[in-house]
């Protein structure tokens, strides 16, 4: 691993704790060959990938909530927006930490830069007590786990003024309830659309688990879009 410059502070987990702080100015420098580990959260490029300062990593034993939805009792924060990651992030927790959420339910959570949350049904080791998921070209500002069934990222029931969306998450169909459907699409978490129906009703059995986005469009040409959970 090269390092340009690198403060790490090994401190016990508590609000918002600074566990790595790249000042103004100073850089960080991953090789693909290598990994970083930030008390729990270990970062691994698959190109070598260089953190700029000035951004500062923390971490916090505070849940975060989103409507009735909660995350576990542990999430990474970041002061400034890491982007463009590609490799795997790994994510390790303690089960006191689980908040009442089922091992086989924990799903990765990431906030973007413009504060969305995005899940990703990442790979989990139970007897590590981790979770792990490669990514491409990710950003994201905080980083935490939460329950497929009450992510951060979706409602219970996706719906606006023009559209309602159920069941979410899903095993096998989506219901769109629309008066005057005209178009949806399906894409993945990479942006390709996956399925296309011009009917109130998607059958996603056969896709893999995940996210993913649905856009919905009406006669009047009003664009609706949600995120999907594929279970």
């Amino acid at each position: 691993m090269k390092y340009t410059i690198l403060v790490l502070l090994c401190v016990p987990s508590m609000v918002f704790s600074q566990i790595l702080t790249v000042i103004d100015g100073a850089s960080i420098a991953i090789e693909n060959t290598a990994s970083i580990s930030l008390d729990g959260l270990t970062i691994a490029p698959s190109d070598t990938y260089v953190v700029t300062g000035p951004n500062t990593v923390s971490v916090t034993n505070n849940p975060v909530e989103v409507n009735d939805n909660s995350s576990v009792n542990r999430v990474y924060e970041l002061s400034a927006a890491l982007s463009g990651f590609s490799g795997t992030l790994v994510f390790a927790y303690e089960e006191d930490e689980l908040n009442g959420i089922i091992e086989s339910d924990l799903v990765l959570e990431t906030l973007s830069a413009d504060g969305v949350w995005n899940s990703y049904v990442a790979d989990i080791d139970d007897a590590n007590n981790t979770l792990s998921y490669d990514f491409t070209g990710l950003e994201f500002t905080k980083i935490t786990a939460s329950s497929v069934n009450a992510s951060l990222t979706v409602e219970e029931i996706a719906k606006n003024d023009f559209v309602k969306v159920y069941p979410n998450p899903t095993t096998d169909k989506l219901i769109i309830v629309s008066k005057n459907i005209k178009n949806t699409i399906l894409y993945n978490i990479n942006g390709q659309k996956v399925l296309e129906t011009d009917r109130n009703e998607l059958n996603v059995s056969q896709l893999p688990i995940g996210v993913y986005l649905l856009h919905t469009t009406n006669n009047q040409n009003q664009l609706s879009t949600f995120k999907i959970i594929k279970k």
